[in-house]
């Protein structure tokens, strides 16, 4: 029988060193809290997910995204831009539309008309990004949907851009240019919507080309006025001191590479189109003005989105709109 030896300190301190080199993967992984801005599974929280799943596979032992889920369920919809902001979360998709209360120029992000390729290439990104950074407390990573366009939905057909006499649910999106067209703007929470058409509480709402389907709307909705006006940002952005304090460069890398394919994706397109086809077949007709109205329809709508930006930031409107504006 061979006689069993005690292993020596030395060698009991090389093992635990040992071991503690062989995992150190594990122990360096950083874990951020994520939320959506939109309920869970709804066409515009579905890219984040996607995106996080992506980010859980392809970080594996060096990042990982904890979803926590999405507003209003996690936490209140306007709260999710000052909860990014205090650090409470560290990871959000969101639109401007939700998070003005912390930055007040996020009311010009719905007015971009460039491709983000050109705001990337021409440094109007770079200004953005800055204003998020000084003001918000976060990091802008990306655009994750390029091609979607604002609508106005009303129940009740008008024959020219006159909107007097209509209650119409906005968010501060929309609501300058429902005002500026005469009708009166009725703050609420996408939840809200059905009941308050239901009940003829509101005449119509403001909402992009898709989604409506998410929230049912389709039922209790009766037109959808062309064409769209502006550009619905849905975004993706981090907690600044989370970007620069927590994550190394590899981590950073990975979330801007996969964060940048998704933005450069074309697949909407086509998406967009099959929407509006489903929308006619559930009974939504459209409505069309005549060329000229239809023209001082979408310039009312950007001119009164210029006006707020200008009035809120005299000094960063009218940088943001060389940047943004095609003309």
């Amino acid at each position: 029988m061979k006689e069993f030896r005690m292993p020596s300190r030395r060698a009991v301190a090389l093992g635990v060193a040992l071991v503690s080199l062989a995992v150190p993967a594990a122990a360096q992984e950083v874990v951020l809290k994520g939320v959506a801005a939109f309920q869970e599974g709804s066409i515009y929280a579905q890219k984040f997910e996607q995106y996080v799943k992506a980010v859980n596979e392809k970080g594996k032992g060096l990042i990982r995204i904890q979803y926590l889920g999405g507003a209003p369920k996690v936490m209140p919809l306007f709260d999710v831009g000052k909860n990014l902001k205090d650090g409470v979360i560290d990871i959000v998709t969101t639109s401007s539309a939700y998070y003005g209360n912390v930055l007040p120029e996020a009311e010009a992000m719905k007015l971009i008309e460039v491709p983000m390729s050109e705001l990337r290439a021409n440094g109007g990104l770079d200004f953005v990004n800055k204003l998020h950074v000084e003001k918000a407390n976060t990091q802008f990573l990306a655009r994750f949907y390029n091609y979607e366009r604002a609508h106005i939905f009303l129940n009740k057909e008008i024959a020219k851009p006159d909107f007097s006499g209509l209650k119409i649910r906005v968010t501060p999106m929309y609501r300058p240019m429902v005002e500026k067209l005469g009708g009166a703007g009725i703050n609420s929470t996408p939840p809200e919507v059905y009941t308050m058409l239901e009940r003829n509480t509101v005449d119509g709402y403001g909402w992009a080309t898709r989604g409506i389907f998410d929230y049912s709307w389709q039922k209790v909705t009766k037109f959808r006025i062309d064409p769209g006006f502006y550009h619905p940002d849905i975004t993706l952005m981090a907690n600044h001191d989370t970007w620069t304090k927590k994550l190394n460069d590899a981590q950073r890398k990975l979330l801007l590479d996969l964060a940048l394919e998704i933005e450069s994706g074309t697949a909407d397109i086509g998406l967009i189109e099959a929407e509006r086809k489903k929308q006619e077949e559930a009974g939504i007709k459209v409505i069309r003005f005549s060329p000229a109205d239809e023209q001082r329809y979408v310039k009312e709508a950007r001119e009164a989105g210029w006006a707020v930006v200008n009035r809120i930031s005299p000094e960063n409107g009218p940088k943001l709109r060389t940047y943004f504006a095609k003309e």
